[in-house]
């Protein structure tokens, strides 16, 4: 279980985030929503350790690891698939995913390497070739590959659908919905709200730094309007 509470985070001396609160459990998906430049991103970081909060507190399976760097967090069963992918285009599928799992046993990686590749046999395929050649729903895959070689309780996800074409942006919400099945816990930021609410259990809308709104996925399903509110109308299809 992860518990995030009134976080802040500064980019010098801009307040990004004032007070954004949120949770997320094992097997289950926690969908945070909000217009650009909201902080949803800038949260998702300092929360797997990539900036520092200024305050607030961030406790995992009942210890507070606020302010531990990335790979501390890592360690700690929590993996963070950053926006735009971020794999290392020249090197191949299989290293990049050898990267992912650094923090693991020699024997460790090889049994869930193996298990990423049932999961996505598609990264088996092309497990040779250069990352970079990979198309960008590939490439999701393998940045889902590479977080999964850490072997994580919670994954934080940032915009994984971002710049798929549609087809394939159903591709990977369905390996998202997959991974959960297995157990594993799901944070993630999305800017499809369409797609986003067909898989989450719970939503938290952020907005100018901070937590606006917390509810279940059927609530803001029947009432579209919450989230419309927050996002624009650009947000929903048929909000």
């Amino acid at each position: 279980m992860l518990e995030v509470t009134d976080l802040h985070v500064n980019y010098g001396a801009v307040n990004a985030v004032h007070g954004v609160s949120f949770a997320a459990a094992v097997g289950k998906i926690t969908v945070v929503l909000g217009a650009n430049g909201a902080g949803k991103s800038t949260s998702l970081r300092a929360v797997a350790g990539f900036h520092k909060p200024r305050s607030g507190s961030v406790v995992l399976d009942g210890e507070t690891i606020t302010g531990l760097p990335a790979h501390k967090v890592v360690r700690r069963g929590m993996a963070l698939v950053p926006e735009g992918r971020k794999i290392f285009f020249p090197l191949s599928v299989e290293e990049n995913l050898r990267i992912g799992g650094y923090t693991a046993s020699r024997s460790k990686v090889e049994k869930t390497m193996g298990e990423v590749y049932d999961t996505f046999p598609i990264l088996k395929d092309r497990r040779h070739s250069a990352a970079g050649l990979l198309s960008g729903g590939e490439q999701q895959m393998l940045a889902f590959g590479r977080a999964l070689m850490s072997q994580p309780r919670l994954m934080l996800m940032d915009e994984p659908s971002m710049g798929l074409a549609p087809t394939m942006v159903e591709t990977v919400m369905a390996s998202v919905k997959g991974m959960v099945d297995k157990g594993i816990g799901i944070l993630m930021v999305e800017q499809n709200a369409d797609a986003a609410l067909e898989l989450a259990d719970t939503v938290v809308v952020v907005t100018r730094g901070e937590t606006v709104w917390t509810g279940t996925a059927a609530q803001a399903r029947s009432d579209k309007k919450i989230v419309h509110a927050m996002l624009g109308e650009a947000a929903l299809d048929d909000a």
